[in-house]
């Protein structure tokens, strides 16, 4: 059988990817700080992803209201490494061989020196980390333990909201973006023939190395129907299996939710092309 060198990738695509907590740990994804779109083409490609990064000045006030922080080093950090493994995994299955680690380091390092402003996107992941720090914060108040029922209600709760919120998304059918310096109102989709088009949206991605920008494209509507997708499948899951469901303890991410201290001050300026991985 004849292996696929590369994956198919269209070079003028950014392929947008922001990160959220995940319900659901597998063996490959023990802390489930997930990517999405679950992307692997840029990575295996070497080329560069447009990480999404969520507004951190409003999650900080969110923070001194539940007294709690997020250090978002690490969970860039296992975010991103669970792509990387997903990535290698599904590049493996397709090629019989292992992705090179200078593939890796090279799409790591082209993605750190890119930005874009996208706001609706920003707004998102924002609403989502937001969500799931309160339901954290709800769940350590009232002591609550995996394998009772109101945990695993809480969790129902939580994926309601989120589906809530995009559905209300893709129902308005208008997404934000910048341009030169403004914000614009575009369409997420149009319909034809009583069929449902995506839009694709063509955005300034800035190379804050040579200070360049260039015009790269992307499809929010897919962004958006993911989401949608994998939190209706966590609903799911959590009402049909019930109690039997693996779903994770909240405490297993206390590695990267944490308790503010007295002297603890967020600084909001997480600076993505400064963090470093191990072993690529």
């Amino acid at each position: 059988m004849c292996a696929i060198a590369k994956l198919k990738s269209n070079k003028r695509d950014i392929s947008p990817i922001g990160f959220y907590f995940d319900l659901f740990a597998t063996d490959l994804f023990r802390i489930p700080v997930m990517p999405i779109p679950m992307r692997i083409d840029k990575v295996s490609n070497g080329d560069p992803t447009l990480i999404i990064l969520p507004d951190f000045k409003k999650l900080g006030e969110l923070f001194e209201k539940l007294d709690l922080y997020i250090d978002f080093e690490s969970f860039f950090k296992v975010g991103i490494e669970n792509l990387i493994n997903f990535a290698k995994k599904k590049y493996n299955e397709a090629n019989y061989r292992k992705l090179k680690n200078e593939i890796i380091r090279k799409w790591f390092n082209q993605s750190q020196i890119i930005k874009a402003d996208i706001p609706d996107l920003s707004e998102a992941f924002t609403f989502i980390i937001s969500e799931f720090l309160m339901l954290y914060s709800n769940i350590e108040k009232k002591s609550l333990t995996p394998d009772s029922e109101s945990y695993r209600l809480k969790l129902i709760q939580y994926c309601e909201r989120v589906i809530i919120y995009f559905r209300e998304k893709i129902e308005q059918n208008d997404f934000q973006i910048n341009v030169k310096g403004e914000k614009k109102k575009v369409q997420l989709y149009h319909e034809k023939k009583n069929k449902y088009l995506p839009q694709i949206i063509s955005i300034d991605i800035f190379n804050i190395r040579n200070n360049r920008k260039k015009k790269m494209a992307f499809v929010p509507y897919l962004i958006y129907d993911d989401l949608l997708d994998c939190f209706t499948y966590n609903k799911g899951t959590l009402t049909e299996e019930q109690k039997k469901a693996n779903y994770i303890n909240l405490r297993d991410f206390n590695t990267i939710i944490k308790k503010r201290s007295n002297i603890f001050k967020f600084d909001n300026k997480f600076v993505f092309n400064d963090l470093k991985l191990n072993d690529y």
